[in-house]
């Protein structure tokens, strides 16, 4: 069950809002929340909830340990014990058919693959439990009241499949007290109307598009940079789509979760990009490994011998290579056990470094508007690239459509009718619609805040929720791309 299929949308979700509204108490209200994420998760594969289960048991269990101990060692052995076996979990069910096939290509060993499928967002979960135990083992007051807590925060069905993820310390307070008006329910479920038709107006039509170019066995120019600019399209309406949906339903049962996109595709650079871009993803790496890494003893040591050679401002710039590498290789690796999800990974990472470093001198370029048209165009280009490794089946076919992006000018009546067979004109609109969309700039202040505009809102939802059951009626509902991770 996804948020954007009939069953959720018109036998789940009501449901789940009439009884929430019906139960009194917060705590009765939580528990009611966790009954209806274990439902839900079941939803999606049964055999997975004992899986669930041990995570949220194993994390409680940590966090109570955590909560007592006063001997530091001891608080150690327990919180990297619960990291390492959270992540090991992970790593398990993520990778170990890709390290199987990498054995096997590096040895000539012919060892059979494991073939295990991936739980349902496992990816986000455990990160999810990480951010818990790491949270209690930095300050023992962090510990959750409750089991109940710990098993809503690890297990909340609005973000378990795709997130955000909610750090522990943002949930915490929530979980013990929230708001449950008319209003907020009713903003809620405009928002998640709005990413509902992110999903499937514009990201499952485009991806329609998309599927046809990349289908093409010999691609030009034309199908490999509109196959690009449509997955750069058709990514963020459906991963942003999904985080508005879940921030919406968060919002109708009272939870204010993190916003984890603001308009990326207006960057100016590539730091600035992932600031913007699956924000939740980049604050848990920035919190929970860049910055333990630039504490650890070693980079400390080279950081205070570079300062003494070459002064504190380059130090600073150049100590930070090692973690933002570590950085970027595990946020290739996250999104999927394959190399061109690593070399994906890389790529964004080496102009975050050349800015961090600043051969790419961000602020420079910000200061005239012919800076910050390069600038403008630069980041465009960095992502387009990034998009052709991240949709790419393997690195046979991004090598195939990186090289038609920029040597295949020679076109064919072959190129010609797979370009016209794929781009057909809603194929087109929807696309152009998407760009519009993902350049114009927001409403601020009281603009956004005004009566009028408010009115429109809510009645250009209603407008989008039909045209999403319509949607839904002729063609059904694709998976979040990012359900695979």
């Amino acid at each position: 069950m996804v948020y954007s299929s009939a069953i959720f949308l018109f036998a789940f979700f009501p449901a789940a809002f009439v009884l929430y509204r019906l139960v009194p108490s917060v705590r009765g209200k939580n528990l009611l929340l966790l009954a209806l994420s274990l439902v839900f998760y079941a939803f999606g594969r049964l055999a997975y909830v004992p899986l669930l289960l041990g995570s949220i048991l194993l994390n409680w269990g940590a966090g109570r340990l955590l909560g007592r101990l006063e001997d530091k060692r001891a608080r150690r052995a327990v919180g990297a014990t619960a990291v390492a076996v959270n992540i090991g979990a992970m790593a398990l069910f993520k990778y170990l058919d890709f390290v199987i096939a990498n054995l096997n290509a590096l040895l000539g060993t012919a060892i059979p693959a494991a073939g295990i499928p991936l739980p349902l967002g496992i990816s986000f979960f455990t990160f999810t439990a990480v951010s818990y135990v790491v949270e209690v083992w930095r300050k023992p007051a962090n510990m959750a009241e409750s089991f109940l807590d710990t098993a809503l925060y690890i297990s909340f069905f609005p973000v378990i499949l795709s997130g955000p993820i909610v750090p522990w310390k943002t949930a915490a307070p929530q979980l013990r007290e929230r708001p449950a008006t008319a209003e907020d329910a009713a903003r809620g479920i405009r928002r998640f109307i709005v990413g509902m038709a992110k999903k499937l107006l514009i990201a499952d039509v485009v991806g329609t598009l998309v599927d046809g170019l990349y289908a093409s066995g010999a691609p030009d120019a034309r199908l490999a940079w509109l196959g690009a600019l449509g997955y750069a399209v058709q990514i963020y309406f459906d991963f942003a789509g999904y985080s508005d949906m879940a921030i919406g339903l968060g919002r109708c049962f009272g939870f204010a979760l993190p916003e984890n996109f603001n308009m990326p595709y207006r960057s100016l650079g590539m730091t600035d990009f992932w600031k913007r871009w699956h924000i939740s993803l980049t604050s848990w790496f920035r919190e929970y490994v860049y910055m333990p890494l630039v504490m650890t003893k070693p980079l400390r040591k080279l950081y205070k011998k570079l300062s003494a050679r070459y002064g504190r401002a380059k130090a600073n710039r150049l100590s930070i290579l090692i973690p933002m590498s570590a950085v970027w290789l595990l946020t290739g690796l996250w999104h999927g056990a394959a190399w061109h999800y690593v070399l994906w990974g890389l790529w964004h990472g080496l102009f975050c470094a050349l800015e961090g470093v600043g051969l790419i001198s961000v602020p420079t370029l910000k200061k005239t508007g012919a800076g910050r048209v390069a600038l403008g165009v630069y980041t465009a280009l960095v992502v387009l690239v990034g998009t052709v490794l991240f949709r790419a089946e393997d690195l046979a076919q991004a090598g195939r459509m990186l090289a038609a992006m920029f040597a295949g000018w020679r076109f064919t009546a072959a190129g010609t009718l797979s370009l016209q067979t794929a781009a057909n004109g809603l194929n087109i609109a929807c696309l152009a619609a998407g760009i519009a969309l993902s350049l114009a700039p927001p409403l601020k202040g009281r603009l956004a805040e005004g009566t009028a505009v408010q009115a429109a809102g809510y009645l250009g939802s209603l407008a989008l929720l039909a045209l999403c059951v319509m949607a839904m009626a002729h063609g059904g509902f694709a998976p979040g791309i990012y359900l695979q991770f």
